[in-house]
């Protein structure tokens, strides 16, 4: 038997629903039950300025733990989807590993019931791959390494997460220009001229 809900409980939760779907701050605890501390709360009012045919370019630069990956490459992806489900995002790391890493949370994401109440974006049954998924409004998420194939895949949205292995390679030269050549010549070239990244 169903459990009838009071009015001013399904009051309250209504409006829960509608500041996680307008707001990043409210969406990470009604989603993954965290609280952004205030530099997070500072990362996603950046990450919201992000739509579609905006050419913006954000970076992050905090230490390790500050939960940059909880917020840019999982959280903001699954509610950016959740506004823009026909749009194409590139998440970019070190390694294909590491990027199938964070699309595979972002793709999990999508079938949460807590997502489902808040949007109507969901995972093209067809199409689920933990590397490249789809929506079944025509939007792609695609999970790549540094020098990994991206051909014939367009993004609107790259979200670059830990281009670099450590400390080792960051100080590298060799490392870096083949970091930066891969960007420049793969990931920067396939972005669609008012993508953002």
């Amino acid at each position: 038997m169903a459990k009838l809900i009071q009015p001013d409980e399904a009051a309250k939760e209504l409006l829960k629903r509608r500041r996680a779907r307008e707001d990043l701050n409210a969406y990470a605890p009604y989603i993954m039950g965290v609280t952004p501390a205030l530099h997070q709360q500072l990362i996603n009012k950046k990450l919201m300025e992000i739509k579609p045919d905006t050419a913006k370019r954000v970076m992050f630069l905090l230490p390790p733990g500050s939960a940059k990956s909880t917020y840019a490459s999982i959280l903001f992806p699954s509610w950016y989807l959740g506004h823009y489900p026909k749009e194409r995002i590139l998440g970019w790391s070190n390694t294909t590993e590491l990027a199938e890493k964070w699309g595979r949370r972002v793709r999990n994401t999508l079938y949460l019931p807590e997502y489902q109440t808040l949007f109507d974006t969901r995972v093209a049954e067809d199409s689920a791959a933990v590397g490249k998924w789809a929506t079944s409004e025509g939007g792609e998420y695609m999970a790549a390494g540094v020098g990994s194939s991206i051909l014939g895949f367009r993004p609107t949205l790259g979200i670059i997460d830990d281009p670099f292995t450590g400390i080792e390679q960051a100080n590298s030269e060799l490392a870096r220009n083949r970091i930066w050549d891969s960007y420049v010549n793969d990931f920067r070239f396939r972005l669609t001229p008012t993508g953002s990244i």
